[in-house]
């Protein structure tokens, strides 16, 4: 292979081993064993697990990002609906490292893993704002979509580990939550996102 696709085939090998185990457990030996090359290949690359981790991760969210965004023609609750549950079976495919990288004190958060969930939260507010035509949107309004956002990432944590429903269901939970959270902030922003997204829903 040609260097940068040893090194991409290297990456998803360790999203491979990721989707099986926390990150935190893997070593380059085992990420060496399931791409059939020696460690010292691995090492080549990627000095250090965190490195080879970070990697992993940025390109997890390069895939993940586009899928986020589904075809406009769809009513606007349907085009939340969609990524949510893109976002939970993401998670679920990626059990093992979405725990490790969420919960509260993993060895494996850093701040360049911070900054890369947080390209995925500030997506997923941008997508919100467009979908409901709020260009401009008020302190309360935002700060209800960032506490939205952490009770996502919670509820699936917690649907992971208990599974109390079937994917869609937690889906369509979460997207109550969220009309329910922005109508609730009251300020004018709010009341006008929840009218688009019930109206483009088909309700009163």
């Amino acid at each position: 292979m040609a260097p940068h696709e040893r090194r991409d085939d290297l990456i998803r090998t360790a999203l491979r081993v990721f989707a099986r185990r926390p990150p935190g457990d893997v070593t380059p030996e085992d990420v060496a064993e399931e791409a059939d090359v020696s460690r010292a290949l691995v090492y080549r690359y990627f000095p250090n697990m965190a490195e080879l981790r970070r990697a992993a991760l940025e390109q997890a969210t390069a895939e993940l990002l586009p899928r986020l965004a589904p075809a406009g023609d769809l009513p606007p609750l349907e085009q939340l609906r969609v990524p949510l549950r893109t976002f939970v079976s993401f998670a679920e495919a990626y059990a093992p490292s979405y725990r490790a990288l969420l919960r509260g004190g993993s060895v494996i958060a850093t701040e360049e893993t911070e900054a890369e969930i947080d390209r995925v939260r500030d997506r997923v507010r941008t997508m919100i704002l467009d979908r409901v035509g709020i260009d401009d949107p008020s302190p309360r309004v935002l700060l209800a979509l960032r506490c939205w956002t952490a009770s996502v990432e919670t509820a699936v944590l917690v649907w992971l580990e208990e599974r109390p429903m079937p994917l869609e269901d937690l889906a369509d939970l979460l997207l109550d939550q969220l009309v329910a959270m922005v109508a609730a902030c009251g300020a004018p922003d709010g009341d006008r996102a929840r009218t688009a997204l019930l109206a483009g829903n088909g309700a009163d």
